[in-house]
């Protein structure tokens, strides 16, 4: 266990974090992580879970294999039920 001090960053508050626990867990200068209070335990901290992005190739991998799985009706903008001209205003 490490102690530091809490010190004033801007409007806020920050802690300084020891340079071999950033090591170790694998993070650096504007790392994105994530805080949670945790009612009479205290804060933590840990890495932000990043999603991995799809890139265009994929996405339009994605797209091709779809085509011709949406029902015509959809797609041809008929509706599928009377639902319309009931709305209560």
């Amino acid at each position: 266990m490490t102690t530091t001090t809490i010190g004033k960053w801007g409007n806020s508050m920050g802690v300084r974090i020891p340079q071999e626990f950033l090591e170790t867990a694998h993070l650096g200068l504007g790392a994105k992580v994530e805080i949670q209070l945790i009612p009479e335990q205290g804060i933590l901290l840990k890495p932000a879970i990043q999603k991995k992005r799809k890139s265009n190739r994929e996405l339009r991998k994605l797209l091709l294999s779809m085509r011709g799985k949406n029902k015509p009706e959809m797609s041809q903008g008929i509706l599928i039920d009377d639902s319309v001209g009931d709305e209560i205003f």
